[in-house]
């Protein structure tokens, strides 16, 4: 189990519990996009990296699945999505997950 602010994730079963113990339902695009700022937290991913981490896959130029993947990411888990806490965009660079994960 991992855990990050107040939010629990299954590996084994592929599930994200949130702050209550509710199950929040993600697609498995969502998931893996989840596991890849996980295992690299407080650090900036590129588009390109998070593709590979999370798809295998690299991007091409005007991709941006990784963008919708994070906004829908963000509504499931932001309080407040237009100023995301735990899902920061770092400018320039991609997103950053702003949180320590503990590995149980």
């Amino acid at each position: 189990t991992l855990r990050f602010a107040d939010y629990a994730v299954d590996r084994q079963k592929r599930l994200l519990f949130g702050p209550g113990g509710d199950q929040i339902e993600l697609s498995a695009g969502e998931f893996n996009l989840l596991l890849a700022f996980l295992k690299r937290p407080k650090r900036p991913l590129s588009r390109d990296e998070l593709l590979d981490l999370a798809h295998g896959r690299e991007a091409s130029l005007f991709d941006r699945t990784i963008d919708v993947q994070v906004g829908r990411l963000r509504h499931k888990i932001e309080a407040n999505p237009q100023r995301p806490q735990l899902i920061k965009t770092v400018r320039g660079v991609g997103y950053v997950l702003d949180s320590d994960v503990l590995d149980r």
